[in-house]
């Protein structure tokens, strides 16, 4: 299927690991030239490294704190100049849970840090961005938000807090940035093998005195995931890939769950 991307230029947030990086490298291996954002220098340089070695295509790197507005903004000039217009703005970039305890007894401070680090950072990565955007139909805005937005997830209040934000913000941002021709999507991916993830299965398989393999199986059991695993990257990457495309340019305001059926609480 022809995505009709070659040559367009996309800014992936969290575009060092996980679930930015794998975007990057799905966009890149359709022609698409990459603006990479994260706060590590040393994972962008890495990530960089790999995808040029992949696709013939330019990456600019950019150590970017999403909780800084000058740091964004810094950030926005710098790929403005090198590559022009933007096409693409994926926002991945978040927080991990800071520690697994009730986060009602947090501080102010934690709380308004994880706020700060995934909504507010998408929002003035967007701010940031729009003035260089393309308006001829090929602009496209995709957050990725998370199925914590939709339930209950494991004590991750301000984690549902965000993605839910996310997702109305994402909405409103359709109708708002509708007549400039730019469409926003929100994709919601459940349970994803991403590099923590991979650590985090390990530890509680350690724990619970099972392989890897088993505990997987018993957990996504227990979730209600009807395909029995989590997702891959690459699968989340496929589908940002296609929203980003001229495919998909009459999808706008969407949330496109992909959750390997978690969400029909077949519990």
């Amino acid at each position: 299927m022809e995505l009709g991307l070659k040559g367009r230029t996309a800014v992936i947030s969290g575009g060092s690991t996980g679930i930015g990086k794998a975007a990057a490298r799905g966009l890149a291996a359709e022609g698409v030239n990459l603006v990479l954002l994260a706060r590590g220098e040393e994972n962008l340089d890495k990530a960089a490294r790999e995808i040029t070695a992949e696709s013939s295509i330019e990456v600019l790197t950019i150590p970017t704190n999403m909780k800084d507005v000058n740091s964004v903004n810094a950030a926005t000039t710098a790929a403005a100049s090198r590559l022009g217009t933007i096409h693409i703005l994926v926002n991945t970039a978040g927080n991990r849970m800071l520690r697994p305890d009730r986060q009602i007894l947090w501080d102010d401070e934690d709380w308004l840090d994880d706020i700060n680090a995934k909504l507010v950072g998408m929002l003035r990565a967007i701010r940031a961005f729009l003035p260089h955007f393309a308006k001829d139909g090929s602009g496209r805005i995709i957050n990725v938000a998370g199925s914590a937005g939709m339930m209950d997830w494991e004590k991750a209040m301000t984690h549902g807090i965000n993605n839910s934000a996310m997702m109305h913000a994402s909405t409103y941002l359709a109708r708002d940035l509708a007549a400039d021709q730019i469409t926003v999507n929100s994709v919601v991916p459940g349970l994803v093998a991403t590099e923590w993830r991979e650590t985090w299965a390990d530890t509680r398989a350690e724990q619970q005195g099972k392989s890897r393999a088993a505990f997987l199986a018993d957990y996504c059991q227990q979730k209600g995931i009807l395909a029995g695993r989590w997702a891959t990257m690459q699968e989340i990457a496929d589908s940002i890939v296609f929203l980003a495309s001229d495919r998909a340019r009459y999808i706008n305001g969407t949330r496109l769950i992909i959750d390997g059926g978690l969400s029909v609480h077949a519990r």
